[in-house]
């Protein structure tokens, strides 16, 4: 757990590693990699935990396995993409106006189409492992496994997305077995009260957000640069139902607006699109703020009477990291830092993430 002053030290940290553009690499021009064969996606891996904080408790791992598709087009030679094109068409809107030139930030990715398939694990636990019996204070065990399927469309300065999810939590989710692997194997302490875990249920969510581009540069214009950009969600199902609004700043050379999508979805929640086609490095510092009706992972079973906790409903969250795109990879590191969600809350949860994409 957090404590006194190292509450300050951890957003300092924080703040630090998205602001402190001293970078060596950022000195001169970051080096050109060719591009990584083209028409197939992007693949996908992304890890969230807080033991590089010293921490185990709250959100303390999630694991991510997600595909993006290639820009969709209506003329694909493939069956599949066609199917998911008409798929996105379907629910995004299939407006063949122009956009005006003012309002496009490039032409070649504005009324561009996306898919996203993804498998996400997280863990959750309180904060004393070594206890068996139930924290009557405390957050419960819980794990969760989710497939999801998002839909996304770029239309001139806004960007939509809409995508829902299946899966379970309980253990179906695999999530005892595989902190309890880990732990064992590196030596760190070992799990007792996962048979306190909240009892398997489905779960079923959809979610749609959306995304406006308030600044950025001329797609011609290469260097130092920013964009800064603000988006609202919203996510319905037993699992999480609520709404969140995102403001996000990045600055570096040859930032690039519209290569990313934010899920309002409980772990894993950013998904790279696209590669660029001139390689960027950049900072980025991104605070969101949820107001929450449900999230089962605190409150408990929906189903069965069991643990949980009252949830305050309203909460925040800092992301602050570093990231490198270009064609054939993207790579970014990131840690984040949430205000307290459940009543009687006595810790912070603070998690690292590293994320990387590659063109197949």
């Amino acid at each position: 757990m957090i404590k006194g002053s190292s509450h300050l030290r951890l957003v300092l940290l924080i703040l630090s590693l998205g602001l402190n553009l001293n970078w060596p690499l950022l000195a001169g021009q970051p080096p050109e990699f060719p591009a990584g064969p083209t028409g197939k996606g992007n693949l996908i891996f992304k890890l969230e935990n807080d033991v590089w904080l010293d921490q185990d408790d709250g959100y303390t791992n999630g694991l991510f396995l997600g595909w993006v598709s290639p820009p969709l087009e209506e003329k694909s030679k493939s069956s599949w993409l066609r199917f998911l094109y008409r798929l996105n068409t379907r629910l995004l809107g299939n407006d063949a106006r122009m956009e005006s030139p003012e309002n496009c930030l490039d032409p070649e990715t504005s009324g561009q189409r996306w898919a996203a398939l993804s498998i996400a694990q997280g863990m959750f636990t309180p904060a004393d492992l070594t206890r068996e019996e139930i924290i009557s204070d405390d957050r419960p065990y819980a794990g969760l496994l989710l497939a999801s399927l998002t839909f996304v469309r770029n239309s001139g300065r806004t960007q939509t997305s809409w995508g829902g999810g299946l899966g379970v939590v309980g253990p179906l989710s695999l999530a005892e077995a595989t902190q309890k692997w880990l732990h064992r194997t590196y030596g760190w302490t070992e799990p007792r009260g996962w048979t306190n875990q909240l009892k398997n249920e489905p779960v079923v969510d959809i979610w749609l957000s959306r995304f406006w581009t308030i600044w950025s540069p001329d797609k011609k214009e290469a260097g130092w640069n920013s964009v800064f950009k603000a988006g609202l969600g919203g996510q319905l199902g037993n699992l999480m139902t609520g709404l969140e609004a995102t403001l996000d700043f990045r600055f570096g050379l040859n930032v690039q607006p519209g290569q990313e999508v934010w899920l309002p979805t409980p772990l894993c929640n950013q998904i790279s699109l696209t590669g660029v086609k001139r390689t960027s490095i950049y900072a980025f510092c991104r605070v969101t703020g949820r107001a929450l009706a449900r999230n089962l992972l605190i409150e408990g079973n929906t189903f069965v009477s069991g643990h949980g906790q009252s949830l305050r409903h309203f909460y925040g969250q800092l992301t602050s990291g570093l990231a490198y795109e270009s064609q054939q990879a993207v790579l970014s590191f990131y840690a984040a830092i949430r205000t307290k969600e459940f009543k009687g809350q006595k810790y912070f949860d603070p998690y690292c993430g590293l994320s990387f994409s590659l063109a197949l």
